[in-house]
């Protein structure tokens, strides 16, 4: 993708659909993306992309799919080590296609996160983990898309 791409694309990103955890509203019947499946529903290669596309085509007509920045940030680093830097613009640059909102990390959504990941045992906890039961939780969401066992019970399985 070229800079002249990346730069009209940029200008053009749906900035009105970024909101702070103080802009609450009702969020029933509202998704959130985790990037595992974020990932797989970009990558034809991923071992679950059928079930990403599955899912994803199941809920996109009910639902609203919000994602946490933070997951994008780490979708795209993943897919730059992946697939290149090339693959992962063009992913950001459409995911604005695909979500409704995206929800930016604040601090109170941070002090929140760190007390759940502090009080984790297993080695490996993610952070970012953390931060989506931390949403999951304070905006009293519908559940996740993701294909990690950490959800437990929240998961959307199809």
């Amino acid at each position: 993708m070229s800079e002249p791409e990346v730069e009209k694309a940029l200008k053009t990103y749906p900035q009105k659909l970024i909101f702070t955890s103080t802009e609450r509203s009702k969020m029933a019947q509202k998704i959130l993306l985790d990037s595992d499946f974020l990932i797989a529903l970009y990558k034809p290669t991923d071992s679950s992309h059928q079930k990403a596309k599955s899912l994803a085509s199941k809920y996109f007509k009910t639902h609203e799919f919000l994602v946490l920045n933070l997951v994008i940030f780490e979708s795209v680093t993943v897919l730059s080590y992946q697939i290149g830097m090339s693959e992962a613009k063009k992913f950001y640059l459409n995911l604005q296609d695909f979500i409704h909102a995206v929800i930016n990390f604040d601090d109170n959504l941070e002090k929140k996160t760190w007390g759940i990941f502090l009080k984790q045992e297993k080695k490996g906890a993610s952070f970012i983990d953390c931060a989506n039961l931390t949403l999951l939780m304070e905006y009293n969401l519908s559940g996740i898309l993701s294909f990690d066992r950490f959800y437990h019970n929240k998961r959307f399985n199809g």
